[in-house]
């Protein structure tokens, strides 16, 4: 008995241990390459973007690290003032079922993500296998003032991650942002996903925006997506 004690506290250690790695999951490092998109542009406009348009990695929750309904969401800031018409995705996945995706508008709360002004929903379809990116278009409407947050969350509570978001390593930098569930490990709520993940510049997500000025806040790596 006393053996049978200490094997089955022997495999919930490993259980464990194996529920902390399965929270969250990577396409490991590398050198992405962008594929040409199947969307089109949801709007007559521009779009801001913090992530350069080279992958270095991509990232995903997963399992316990999805709680309804936006624990495992990601973001990034952007600052304009006018009217936000579409969301850009640049994702890549290792062959699992993509599931739909939530997609948000926030405001700025003290340089986090904060309350929702807007939420619309998409499926990303064909999603490239790693280490091909695709950027993928769905239309949402919204006016914001100054900085405000744009991202996504998808449902992969009972599955390996379907599909990972471009993790830009090394370029000009933005706000990758993360929600991160209780109970897994991290800190709980919004954080840079360098907390997880490790030193990251910025994710793959852009603004499309219905009027393409650039502000002061512009990255450079924005005002280079304005003349791609």
């Amino acid at each position: 008995m006393k053996k049978l004690a200490i094997l089955f506290a022997l495999l919930g250690v490993v259980g464990a241990a194996n529920a902390a790695v399965l929270t969250h999951g990577s396409v490991g490092v590398g050198h992405g390459v962008q594929v040409p998109g199947k969307d089109s542009a949801p709007c007559n406009g521009t779009q801001l973007l913090n992530y350069d348009g080279s992958a270095e990695n991509g990232f995903c929750w997963q399992y316990g690290g999805i709680v309804p309904p936006n624990y495992g969401a990601f973001a990034e800031c952007y600052n304009y003032t006018g009217n936000v018409c579409g969301i850009a995705l640049y994702l890549t996945g290792i062959g699992n079922p993509a599931q739909p995706a939530t997609l948000f508008i926030w405001n700025d709360n003290g340089g986090m993500p904060g309350t929702v002004i807007t939420q619309a929903n998409g499926t990303p379809s064909g999603v490239p296998i790693w280490p091909s990116i695709g950027e993928f278009d769905f239309p949402i409407a919204a006016n914001v003032t100054g900085a405000y947050w744009t991202g996504y969350w998808a449902n992969f509570a009972n599955q390996g991650c379907g599909y990972f978001v471009a993790a830009d390593l090394n370029g000009f930098g933005g706000c990758p942002m993360t929600n991160i569930a209780p109970g897994i490990g991290y800190p709980t709520g919004w954080n840079n996903v360098s907390v997880v993940w490790g030193a990251t510049q910025a994710i793959g997500i852009g603004s499309w925006i219905g009027v393409p000025v650039p502000t002061k806040e512009t990255t450079w790596g924005q005002v280079k997506h304005l003349y791609n």
